[in-house]
């Protein structure tokens, strides 16, 4: 088109030129052929000539239109079907963050069943899939992807091991991701999801032996690895505490200082020593961090114990509470606490003043229960079961 335009320009400067000299001197022009004969001005003749050769422009500009229509029109069309791709694409999108699956999965679906659709359209279509709950279409379009798109085959099986996390299929995402960590030991995603496989799995002490690599790689924030080593720590000591106290100390001795200083590991030490059977040990481990410092995780953990020495644990709670004062964040617990420790020394007064604390400063179903049970035995039979019922309506919307 550019062109056309030069060359009507250029026609035009030159009538111009032709128009300018034939009005100085027209000239004469003769054309003869045979017994055929034409004059004319000199003017005239040029004036023929530039439209002939206009005419002989337009008509080479429109045949080669013609010739080219075919393509013309296929590309074209390709723009349209282009343009509908990304609308599509777009719509798609939305669809699928909106949680309208199933609307995204007919748009992903329109273009990914083509022979030449594109990885995103089958990605698109196996994930929108995914959400309705619908495994078999998922599978499909994943297979579909890595037979038309072998070169994306790895990723391919790392979305599948990922997005049968997503479904707790843990033992056919763990064979995808085994096979996945021995082909690349140090991908960090791989990395990744065989750590929250493990996770799920409860499988802590692998937790613990992969956790070293995936802080040296900064496989995750450092935030979320100290809360996932404090999980498999936990976790660790509580299915230690099966094994006996023994195994649940030697577990313990050998973490590093900085862990052992963690309220929440401190807490979960001394669950674990109680369920191995060694109430006393956990309590005394308690109280000493409670002595330290007003843990709330300590004093949460001391509120459910039944040590074998009720009294001297009695007189070191109660000391604690002179200490740090009615209205502390661990008051609560460690009047629960008093409450237990007395109610088992037969200190019926005291087991009611202490729960009844206990209930006023945070009210729970179990400083409900034991303060119904004290009441009970006092006689006041109605009050009781005002407070039973009331511990058992905490429980209920617990």
């Amino acid at each position: 088109m550019r062109r056309l335009i030069v060359l009507v320009l250029l026609l035009a400067l030159g009538a111009g030129a032709v128009a300018l000299l034939a009005m100085r001197d027209p000239g004469q022009a003769a054309l003869s052929w045979g017994d055929w004969q034409v004059q004319t001005t000199l003017a005239a003749l040029l004036g023929i000539a530039i439209v002939v050769m206009l005419l002989v422009g337009l008509t080479l500009r429109l045949l080669n239109l013609l010739v080219r229509a075919p393509e013309l029109l296929r590309q074209r069309k390709a723009r349209r079907q282009q343009e509908r791709a990304l609308r599509d694409l777009a719509q798609g999108a939305i669809s699928l963050v909106e949680g309208d699956w199933r609307d995204a999965e007919q748009l992903f679906k329109r273009h990914g069943e083509d022979p030449q659709g594109g990885l995103v359209w089958l990605l698109g279509m196996a994930l929108a899939a995914h959400r309705q709950g619908a495994s078999a279409r998922r599978d499909d379009a994943l297979r579909l992807a890595e037979k038309r798109h072998p070169e994306a085959g790895r990723a391919l099986r790392l979305l599948t091991a990922e997005l049968l996390i997503d479904e707790n299929r843990l033992e056919g995402a763990l064979s995808h991701l085994q096979a996945l960590h021995a082909e690349a030991p140090r991908q960090v995603h791989v990395l990744r999801l065989l750590t929250e496989l493990h996770r799920r799995r409860g499988e802590w002490e692998s937790v613990l032996q992969r956790l070293p690599e995936l802080t040296r790689l900064r496989a995750l924030p450092e935030e979320q690895l100290l809360d996932l080593e404090e999980d498999a720590v936990e976790g660790r000591l509580d299915q230690l505490s099966e094994d006996g106290a023994d195994a649940v100390n030697a577990f313990w001795n050998d973490l590093r200082r900085s862990l052992k200083g963690r309220e929440r590991l401190i807490a979960a030490h001394a669950r674990a020593l109680a369920a191995a059977g060694n109430a006393q040990a956990a309590c005394d481990l308690l109280l000493k961090t409670l002595r330290e410092r007003g843990s709330q995780a300590a004093a949460s953990a001391l509120a459910g114990l039944d040590p074998n020495q009720p009294k001297t644990a009695l007189e070191t709670v109660e000391a604690l509470l002179a200490r740090h004062g009615e209205g502390s964040s661990i008051a609560p617990q460690l009047h629960l606490f008093a409450a237990r420790m007395a109610w088992k020394l037969d200190l019926w007064g005291k087991a009611r003043s202490h729960a009844e604390a206990s209930l006023a400063a945070q009210p729970s179903a179990e400083a409900h229960a034991l303060l119904a049970r004290v009441l009970e035995r006092e006689g006041h039979t109605e009050q009781a079961l005002e407070h039973a019922l009331a511990g058992l309506k905490l429980q209920t919307i617990l």
